[in-house]
């Protein structure tokens, strides 16, 4: 018997994002199709027009930004569109 994928839709998955709450990210770099890992990151900031997220990496002073289209996992949930 397979078990079962758990998932969430992007916008619960994005809302899930913004509250703020440290959350565990895996995007795709839009370059090269590698997965990129971010633990603990925190949402900094978003850009509803360009669809994209500002993320707050721990122990880090810098921001990352990424296209909400490359995200496709959070807190161990599989994203679907």
């Amino acid at each position: 018997m397979m078990a079962k994928k758990l998932v969430i839709h992007k916008k619960d998955a994005l809302r899930m994002l913004e509250t703020g709450q440290p959350c565990d990210l895996k995007v795709w770099k839009l370059s090269t199709g590698d997965i990129i890992e971010y633990k603990g990151v925190r949402c900094a900031g978003s850009h509803w027009r360009g669809g994209t997220h500002k993320i707050a990496v721990p122990r880090s002073t810098l921001l990352r930004e990424f296209r909400d289209i490359t995200l496709f996992e959070i807190n161990g949930l599989e994203i679907f569109l």
